[in-house]
């Protein structure tokens, strides 16, 4: 989906992967280190996921955001941004380890749209710059997370 949105002419070639329900988070962090090296070959790594992606969470309408989506959100920028000075280990940690983040199992009752962070990580980081730059951050229905996130980014 989020290439016929960015690119309808469809005159790009893509190869689709899914992740595997079957792996752990470390083996997607490591698929992500097996892809890192095609980003020096004019190669775009496109992870689709969802930073929080409950469909069943009811919406307080007293509160524009539910405190337990932006628990979660605040622990990936975290996790993720030059904000917290992580070295990559301590990333790999996190990102491999995110069933322990604040309010996890609220923002994915299950992993499937979160394991492509994981992915994206593991091919995003580099030990010399291992964070990532948050390029867009926006919410929908109270607790549905659309942040972005991209690793090497030059402006």
């Amino acid at each position: 989906v989020p290439m016929l949105l960015i690119r309808p002419e469809a005159d790009i070639p893509i190869v689709t992967m899914s992740i595997n329900s079957n792996l752990g988070d470390k083996a997607h962090f490591d698929l992500g280190r097996v892809l890192a090296p095609f980003r020096g070959e004019d190669t775009l790594i496109l992870c689709s996921g969802q930073a929080t992606h409950n469909m069943r969470a009811s919406r307080d309408p007293n509160n524009p955001l539910a405190d337990w989506a932006a628990a979660f959100q605040g622990w990936l920028d975290n996790t993720l941004t030059s904000d917290s000075k992580l070295s990559m280990g301590q990333r790999e940690d996190q990102i491999t380890n995110w069933q322990a983040a604040p309010a996890a199992r609220l923002a994915h009752p299950s992993p499937d749209h979160f394991v492509p962070f994981v992915v994206a990580a593991g091919a995003g980081m580099e030990e010399s710059k291992p964070e990532s730059e948050k390029i867009f951050g926006s919410w929908g229905m109270g607790h549905m997370s659309f942040a972005t996130y991209a690793w090497g980014v030059d402006h």
